[in-house]
């Protein structure tokens, strides 16, 4: 077994992880820049991970931990007031570190938090979804919210969503109007247009 730095714990490893994230980006947080960050040897992050993709799984949670702090309902919240303040605090958090909608996405499947999710599920299933539909509707948004998010992160900032040559199609003008407003108003109200429309739809009984 590696030897480790005295006070060299997951949690002060998972910090100097955000901030080689933060620094570098997910493509360079490698356990040899952690290591570097932290002055030690990269065998002695082996005592606390086991390779990197668990120094992942504890960085993503940690990111959620911190940010993302609007995971339950309120007693008397209506369901679609609470899928959209949860999905708001989803995004705060992956937008609150560099890359973090590519953390949290390439993180892959890790358990939830089980209090939690049987929490929002019956605050659901108590409003009139039946449990299927609960969980779908959670997925739907949860995967809206991570995209967009994504989306957001990694698009060059100032970058065109219309081609330049628009002027060679007819009716094309009018739209790189409509285009030019949607971009002004700016990525939060784009991502919460998408969002209201989202819920509106999953209203129990297509109401």
């Amino acid at each position: 077994m590696p030897r480790t730095r005295p006070g060299l714990d997951r949690p002060t490893i998972v910090a100097a992880a955000i901030e080689t994230l933060d620094e570098r980006g997910l493509d360079g947080l490698s356990s040899r820049n952690v290591a570097r960050r932290l002055g030690v040897q990269q065998p002695a992050l082996y005592h606390h991970f086991r390779n990197k993709a668990e120094l992942l799984n504890a960085v993503a949670a940690e990111v959620l931990d911190r940010r993302h702090t609007d995971r339950l309902p309120g007693p008397d919240e209506g369901w679609d007031a609470f899928l959209l303040r949860n999905a708001r605090s989803l995004r705060r958090a992956m937008l609150s570190v560099r890359d973090g909608a590519r953390l949290i996405a390439s993180t892959g499947p890790r358990a939830p938090n089980l209090a939690n999710s049987v929490a929002q599920v019956a605050h659901l299933e108590a409003q009139g979804f039946a449990g299927p539909d609960a969980v779908l509707a959670f997925i739907a948004v949860s995967r809206y919210t991570i995209g967009a998010t994504l989306e957001e992160q990694t698009t060059p900032s100032g970058q065109s969503i219309l081609a330049d040559d628009t002027g060679t199609v007819e009716g094309a003008d009018r739209l790189a109007l409509a285009v030019r407003a949607v971009t002004e108003l700016g990525p939060e109200h784009e991502f919460e247009a998408g969002l209201i429309a989202l819920v509106r739809g999953l209203a129990p009984g297509g109401a």
